[in-house]
């Protein structure tokens, strides 16, 4: 059974945080409550990484409102892999709205109905599954890229643009035999048994942000 993520809740106001603990826990999460943005910050600044989470903050929670949390954690990466939902009150609709144009999945006006903010979490709870499979991913990806020597990174990339073996070896200024050496290689390293494979991979690995130094 795949682990689901932690549902880490911040709100300063002690009633709201009690109650929606109980309730978020009553219908089957895992939850971990803080009392601030600091306290927050603080806890994830030292726990293992990655991180399972989904981020469930009040936006209005003086001095480390909501959205400054967001920011933060938009800063240390987790927004890429972990969902943020907010909690709004009346006059803050306008500063919710401007966090999800920065990334959050959505906003939940108080006072919410369980009808409302449950199915947005187990929302949140799929959608960190997703991310969190895509990141893996991406990331064997990048141990397989950085597994080549800077010659196969540079030979892969001419093969995958469609270069047969004797302009790889022009362009390189290297003789044939080194270029199906290395081209053997890489392919062995990457788990492919074509160009047209190898192609299908860079484009993958491309996807995910890896920068295809050859150094």
């Amino acid at each position: 059974m795949t682990e689901q993520a932690t549902i880490y809740l911040c709100d300063d106001d002690e009633d709201v945080r009690g109650g929606l603990s109980f309730l978020l826990r009553h219908s089957g999460f895992d939850v971990r409550a803080f009392a601030s943005g600091k306290e927050l910050l603080e806890c994830i600044e030292v726990e293992p990484k990655p991180l399972r989470a989904i981020f469930v903050l009040d936006l209005d929670m003086p001095p480390m409102d909501g959205d400054v949390v967001h920011d933060q954690l938009i800063e240390m990466g987790y927004a890429k892999r972990n969902p943020v939902v907010f909690l709004s009150g009346r006059g803050t609709i306008a500063r919710a709205v401007s966090a999800v144009n920065k990334g959050a999945l959505s906003f939940v006006e108080k006072p919410y109905t369980n009808d409302t903010l449950l199915p947005l979490l187990h929302r949140a709870v799929a959608l960190e599954e997703q991310w969190t499979a895509e990141a893996k991913r991406c990331d064997f990806l990048r141990y397989m890229w950085d597994s080549l020597s800077a010659q196969q990174r540079k030979v892969a990339l001419l093969v995958a643009a469609g270069d047969l073996n004797k302009t790889v070896a022009t362009k390189l200024e290297i003789v044939e035999r080194t270029v199906e050496m290395h081209r053997a290689k890489a392919f062995e390293k990457l788990g492919v048994d074509s160009p047209a494979a190898l192609a299908t991979t860079v484009a993958a690995m491309k996807s995910c942000g890896i920068e295809m130094h050859t150094e």
